[in-house]
């Protein structure tokens, strides 16, 4: 399987679980729904890029997948650092815990798919030069 084909899968299962879980955890924070609207926007761009990238994997599809990848690493890069802005400095809180290490995961596998969603030799994006041959 093709790197980018596992980045569109991996979008695919992973951009509307992350929207969800970010906007539950802001919901419950008490935040006033602009500052979670980005993340509903960026897991549905996600979705629908990993979707689009499935069906067929042209340069237009490929760069919008890598677009919003770009974008949920933007807004779990937030997230995840604003929740440990908040973490309690003294005592053991097993639930915050759980949600930091979930949410380093999701970090973590935003970071893969961004990677996993660039260009690579082996089927170059449409409209880009051929490497050039070492002489």
């Amino acid at each position: 399987m093709e790197t980018r084909t596992r980045s569109a899968w991996l979008a695919l299962g992973l951009g509307p679980v992350a929207a969800i879980i970010a906007t539950v955890r802001q919901v419950i924070n008490g935040l006033w729904w602009p500052y979670w609207m980005d993340d509903v926007l960026v897991g549905v761009l996600l979705g629908i890029a990993g979707w689009l990238v499935i069906r067929g994997s042209d340069s237009t599809r490929a760069r919008l997948l890598c677009a919003a990848w770009g974008g949920m690493l933007l807004v779990l890069w937030g997230s995840t650092f604003g929740h440990f802005e908040t973490l309690p400095g003294e005592g053991y809180t097993p639930h915050l815990t759980l949600i930091s290490i979930t949410m380093l995961a999701l970090l973590g596998l935003a970071v893969l798919g961004l990677f996993w969603s660039l260009p690579t030799t082996q089927k170059p994006f449409i409209g880009t030069r051929p490497p050039k041959d070492k002489a």
